[in-house]
């Protein structure tokens, strides 16, 4: 199965959203609402990507397991 991003960019991906999530985390109600949507979108696709990714390789396990 062809997947739309390798392990490493699933990885640095799930990095960059953590490292976002840790500076809401610090300044909560220091944005903007469209600096928060401009986030919220970016968030999105950064785990939507890496969510993706892990059902893939997932499934592919199940597969390989089955095989056995």
């Amino acid at each position: 199965m062809s997947r739309d991003i390798t392990l490493e960019q699933a990885a640095e991906r799930a990095s960059q959203a953590e490292v976002i999530l840790m500076i809401l985390e610090c300044y909560p109600h220091k944005l903007e609402d469209s600096e928060l949507l401009a986030i919220v979108s970016l968030l999105k696709r950064l785990t939507g990507n890496v969510a993706a990714w892990l059902i893939e390789e997932q499934a592919d396990l199940i597969k390989k397991e089955y095989k056995k």
